[in-house]
């Protein structure tokens, strides 16, 4: 009997994790921003420009891995004590929205950057 019950419960488990709308940052696509506007842009600005979307993209990438988390737990908690209610998880798509379109911003600024010729290497985000 108890080994029925540890099946059904690893099973249970498995079935109520793959059911939240909330999003890490690995399973997030940039959203394609056009590269003109930034190449009218100097290097000098470029770069500027790059820090400033570099820090908002960090920002936003720890909003969605805060946001994500938050909700995984909700959601286990609430599939445990009332699991109608987790039907009704609203996931962390705002903070995805805005981590995709920074991700999307950094993109269209490299490749500015590489176009104008700046002489700067790409930047990458930190792994979070």
């Amino acid at each position: 009997m108890t080994n029925k019950f540890t099946i059904s419960f690893i099973l249970f488990a498995f079935l109520i994790s793959g059911c939240t709308s909330a999003k890490n940052i690995g399973e997030i696509s940039a959203v394609r921003t056009p590269v003109g506007p930034y190449l009218k842009m100097s290097c000098e600005e470029l770069i500027s420009e790059q820090r400033v979307i570099l820090a908002e993209f960090e920002a936003a990438g720890a909003s969605v891995e805060k946001s994500y988390q938050s909700e995984k737990n909700t959601e286990l908690v609430t599939w445990l004590l009332f699991f109608p209610a987790a039907f009704m998880l609203d996931g962390n798509q705002e903070q995805a929205s805005a981590y995709a379109a920074k991700k999307g911003q950094l993109d269209a600024v490299n490749e500015a950057l590489q176009i104008n010729k700046c002489g700067v290497t790409k930047t990458e985000p930190k792994p979070e």
